[in-house]
Protein backbone atom coordinates (compact mmCIF):
# COMPACT_ATOMS: atom_id res chain seq x y z
CA UNK A 1 0.00 0.00 0.00
CA UNK A 2 2.83 1.91 0.31
CA UNK A 3 2.35 3.44 3.90
CA UNK A 4 5.54 1.88 5.13
CA UNK A 5 8.70 2.05 3.45
CA UNK A 6 9.91 -1.20 2.24
CA UNK A 7 13.49 -1.97 3.74
CA UNK A 8 14.05 -4.91 0.93
CA UNK A 9 12.16 -6.72 -2.22
CA UNK A 10 9.52 -5.12 -4.54
CA UNK A 11 5.95 -4.97 -4.77
CA UNK A 12 4.10 -5.03 -8.15
CA UNK A 13 0.30 -5.65 -8.77
CA UNK A 14 -0.94 -6.34 -12.53
CA UNK A 15 2.41 -5.06 -13.82
CA UNK A 16 2.31 -1.78 -11.71
CA UNK A 17 4.45 -0.84 -9.49
CA UNK A 18 4.00 0.14 -5.93
CA UNK A 19 3.62 3.74 -5.43
CA UNK A 20 2.23 4.23 -9.01
CA UNK A 21 -0.88 6.02 -8.64
CA UNK A 22 -2.40 3.49 -11.10
CA UNK A 23 -1.33 1.01 -9.02
CA UNK A 24 -3.10 2.92 -5.59
CA UNK A 25 -6.08 2.92 -7.50
CA UNK A 26 -6.34 -0.63 -8.54
CA UNK A 27 -6.37 -1.49 -4.61
CA UNK A 28 -8.97 -0.35 -1.37
CA UNK A 29 -7.99 -1.48 2.17
CA UNK A 30 -10.03 -2.43 5.00
CA UNK A 31 -7.97 -2.11 8.13
CA UNK A 32 -8.54 -4.13 11.44
CA UNK A 33 -8.40 -0.53 13.24
CA UNK A 34 -10.87 1.44 11.96
CA UNK A 35 -8.37 4.57 11.52
CA UNK A 36 -10.94 6.82 9.76
CA UNK A 37 -11.82 10.58 9.91
CA UNK A 38 -13.75 11.12 13.04
CA UNK A 39 -15.16 14.80 12.57
CA UNK A 40 -16.68 13.86 9.18
CA UNK A 41 -20.13 12.79 9.05
CA UNK A 42 -20.69 9.26 7.54
CA UNK A 43 -22.21 10.75 4.31
CA UNK A 44 -18.84 13.21 4.24
CA UNK A 45 -16.26 10.10 4.48
CA UNK A 46 -17.75 8.09 1.56
CA UNK A 47 -17.88 11.83 -0.32
CA UNK A 48 -14.51 11.90 0.67
CA UNK A 49 -13.35 8.32 -0.46
CA UNK A 50 -15.37 8.74 -4.02
CA UNK A 51 -13.07 12.08 -4.56
CA UNK A 52 -10.35 10.07 -4.07
CA UNK A 53 -10.81 7.71 -6.48
CA UNK A 54 -12.86 9.32 -9.07
CA UNK A 55 -15.86 6.78 -7.89
CA UNK A 56 -19.68 8.16 -8.02
CA UNK A 57 -22.14 5.15 -8.83
CA UNK A 58 -24.54 6.11 -6.72
CA UNK A 59 -26.71 3.01 -7.17
CA UNK A 60 -23.69 1.46 -6.06
CA UNK A 61 -23.38 3.19 -3.13
CA UNK A 62 -27.06 2.97 -2.38
CA UNK A 63 -26.98 -0.68 -2.53
CA UNK A 64 -24.24 -1.18 -0.11
CA UNK A 65 -25.20 1.51 2.07
CA UNK A 66 -28.51 -0.31 2.76
CA UNK A 67 -26.90 -3.80 2.90
CA UNK A 68 -25.09 -2.61 5.89
CA UNK A 69 -28.30 -1.03 7.04
CA UNK A 70 -26.14 2.55 7.20
CA UNK A 71 -29.16 5.02 6.04
CA UNK A 72 -30.02 6.10 9.47
CA UNK A 73 -26.48 6.45 10.08
CA UNK A 74 -24.64 8.81 7.44
CA UNK A 75 -25.65 12.06 9.05
CA UNK A 76 -23.76 10.97 12.29
CA UNK A 77 -20.44 12.35 13.05
CA UNK A 78 -17.72 8.79 12.76
CA UNK A 79 -16.31 9.34 16.68
CA UNK A 80 -20.00 8.49 17.65
CA UNK A 81 -20.29 5.30 15.53
CA UNK A 82 -19.29 2.05 17.62
CA UNK A 83 -16.50 -0.16 16.33
CA UNK A 84 -19.16 -1.88 14.27
CA UNK A 85 -20.35 1.09 12.37
CA UNK A 86 -16.91 2.07 11.48
CA UNK A 87 -15.65 -1.25 10.22
CA UNK A 88 -19.43 -1.28 8.07
CA UNK A 89 -18.48 2.42 6.54
CA UNK A 90 -14.70 1.18 5.73
CA UNK A 91 -16.51 -1.90 3.88
CA UNK A 92 -18.93 -0.13 2.26
CA UNK A 93 -16.35 2.20 0.87
CA UNK A 94 -14.04 -0.78 -0.24
CA UNK A 95 -16.93 -2.19 -2.20
CA UNK A 96 -17.87 0.57 -3.78
CA UNK A 97 -14.82 1.65 -5.41
CA UNK A 98 -14.82 -1.46 -7.42
CA UNK A 99 -11.45 -2.03 -7.55
CA UNK A 100 -9.44 -5.05 -8.80
CA UNK A 101 -8.20 -6.26 -6.02
CA UNK A 102 -9.28 -4.93 -1.95
CA UNK A 103 -7.11 -6.03 1.35
CA UNK A 104 -9.03 -7.34 4.10
CA UNK A 105 -7.83 -7.24 7.61
CA UNK A 106 -10.25 -9.15 10.41
CA UNK A 107 -12.98 -7.87 8.24
CA UNK A 108 -15.85 -9.52 10.61
CA UNK A 109 -14.22 -7.91 13.54
CA UNK A 110 -16.95 -6.32 15.54
CA UNK A 111 -19.90 -6.70 12.77
CA UNK A 112 -22.98 -8.27 13.54
CA UNK A 113 -23.96 -11.77 12.35
CA UNK A 114 -26.20 -10.25 9.76
CA UNK A 115 -23.14 -8.44 8.30
CA UNK A 116 -20.94 -11.22 8.49
CA UNK A 117 -23.41 -12.89 6.25
CA UNK A 118 -24.18 -9.87 4.14
CA UNK A 119 -20.15 -9.49 3.60
CA UNK A 120 -19.50 -13.18 2.74
CA UNK A 121 -22.41 -12.89 -0.06
CA UNK A 122 -20.97 -9.55 -1.18
CA UNK A 123 -17.39 -11.30 -1.16
CA UNK A 124 -18.41 -13.93 -3.18
CA UNK A 125 -20.23 -12.16 -5.84
CA UNK A 126 -16.88 -9.61 -5.66
CA UNK A 127 -15.05 -12.71 -6.92
CA UNK A 128 -17.59 -13.61 -9.46
CA UNK A 129 -17.40 -10.93 -11.24
CA UNK A 130 -13.67 -10.97 -11.27
CA UNK A 131 -12.17 -9.40 -8.48
CA UNK A 132 -9.75 -10.61 -5.64
CA UNK A 133 -9.26 -10.43 -1.91
CA UNK A 134 -6.50 -10.69 -0.19
CA UNK A 135 -7.90 -11.29 3.69
CA UNK A 136 -5.62 -11.17 6.78
CA UNK A 137 -7.35 -13.20 9.41
CA UNK A 138 -7.15 -15.31 12.74
CA UNK A 139 -10.34 -16.94 12.27
CA UNK A 140 -9.66 -19.85 10.69
CA UNK A 141 -12.60 -21.70 11.01
CA UNK A 142 -14.51 -19.40 8.94
CA UNK A 143 -11.97 -18.00 6.73
CA UNK A 144 -12.24 -21.77 5.32
CA UNK A 145 -15.78 -21.62 4.36
CA UNK A 146 -14.70 -18.34 1.89
CA UNK A 147 -11.06 -18.46 0.98
CA UNK A 148 -10.07 -20.12 -1.88
CA UNK A 149 -6.16 -20.44 -1.57
CA UNK A 150 -3.96 -19.45 2.41
CA UNK A 151 -1.15 -18.76 3.05
CA UNK A 152 -0.10 -19.30 6.53
CA UNK A 153 3.05 -16.92 8.31
CA UNK A 154 4.50 -18.11 11.66
CA UNK A 155 7.29 -16.41 13.49
CA UNK A 156 7.56 -13.61 10.49
CA UNK A 157 8.15 -16.18 7.64
CA UNK A 158 5.53 -18.17 5.12
CA UNK A 159 5.84 -21.82 6.06
CA UNK A 160 2.50 -23.26 3.63
CA UNK A 161 0.50 -22.15 1.25
CA UNK A 162 -2.15 -24.24 -0.84
CA UNK A 163 -5.96 -24.27 -0.98
CA UNK A 164 -7.93 -25.46 2.26
CA UNK A 165 -8.22 -29.20 0.84
CA UNK A 166 -4.35 -29.08 -0.07
CA UNK A 167 -3.11 -28.42 3.37
CA UNK A 168 -5.59 -30.47 5.62
CA UNK A 169 -3.97 -33.28 3.35
CA UNK A 170 -0.68 -32.41 3.74
CA UNK A 171 -0.61 -32.29 7.19
CA UNK A 172 -3.57 -34.46 8.45
CA UNK A 173 -5.98 -32.63 9.53
CA UNK A 174 -9.81 -32.06 9.87
CA UNK A 175 -9.39 -28.26 9.68
CA UNK A 176 -7.59 -25.16 9.13
CA UNK A 177 -7.24 -24.53 12.59
CA UNK A 178 -5.17 -27.86 13.15
CA UNK A 179 -3.43 -27.32 10.10
CA UNK A 180 -1.78 -24.29 11.57
CA UNK A 181 -0.83 -25.72 14.62
CA UNK A 182 0.66 -28.60 13.04
CA UNK A 183 2.56 -26.35 10.33
CA UNK A 184 3.79 -23.47 12.53
CA UNK A 185 5.97 -22.67 15.09
CA UNK A 186 3.62 -23.85 17.92
CA UNK A 187 3.50 -27.52 16.71
CA UNK A 188 5.47 -28.49 19.75
CA UNK A 189 2.93 -26.37 21.73
CA UNK A 190 0.14 -28.04 19.73
CA UNK A 191 0.93 -31.51 21.82
CA UNK A 192 1.70 -29.73 25.26
CA UNK A 193 -2.13 -28.11 24.96
CA UNK A 194 -3.24 -31.62 24.82
CA UNK A 195 -2.06 -33.05 27.15
CA UNK A 196 -2.91 -29.78 29.29
CA UNK A 197 -6.75 -30.20 28.70
CA UNK A 198 -6.66 -33.84 29.16
CA UNK A 199 -5.24 -33.46 32.43
CA UNK A 200 -7.71 -31.05 34.09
Amino acid sequence: LDVIPMTSGSISFNGLPCGKEEYKQSIAYVADETILIDSLSGEEYIDFISAMYGKHDEVKRNSLIELFSMQGALKQIVSTYSHGMRKKLQLICAFMLECKLIILDEPTRGLDVESIVSLKKLMKKYQEAGGSILMSTHNLSAAESYCDRFSIISGGALIAEGTAEELKSRYDADNMEEVFMKSSVLSERSERIEEIIAGM
